[in-house]
């Protein structure tokens, strides 16, 4: 199989870990609804960041230290969705959807939690205040 030269999630950029993870358009709404149901959507990665690390480690820094390991936590399952759902795309021929992804990381959250994720929990799909 060759590698993908453009982005599978938003068919703009070169396919790269850091444009998956921060600088696609598909990844920048995903990290906005994600973030905003714990109220931090504006720590979301902007069109200027390019550097998954780079945006992770500005983004933990800025809230306090209380919420640090959910925050942490939480971008590593995002990441890790993120991954899911574009693999999800190129093996099962499935169309990008912001809402399956959120879907997913709730899923997935719950079973984090279950096993000792500390600071994982936000509102549910089916909370209207969401």
């Amino acid at each position: 199989m060759s590698r993908p030269t453009l982005c599978l999630l938003c068919d703009q950029e070169e396919d790269t870990i850091n444009h998956l993870l921060t600088s696609c358009v598909f990844a920048r709404q995903f990290w906005f609804s994600l973030l905003r149901r714990i109220g931090l959507g504006l720590l979301a990665p902007q069109p200027s960041d390019v550097n998954f690390y780079k945006w992770w480690q500005a983004a933990v820094s800025s809230v306090d230290s209380s919420r640090r390991r959910g925050l942490n936590s939480l971008i590593i399952l995002g990441a890790w969705s993120i991954w899911r759902h574009r693999n999800y795309y190129v093996f099962n021929g499935a169309s990008p959807s912001i809402g399956r992804a959120l879907v997913l990381v709730g899923a997935e959250a719950c079973l984090w939690s279950m096993v000792g994720a500390k600071g994982l929990t936000f509102p549910s799909d089916h909370d209207p205040a969401a």
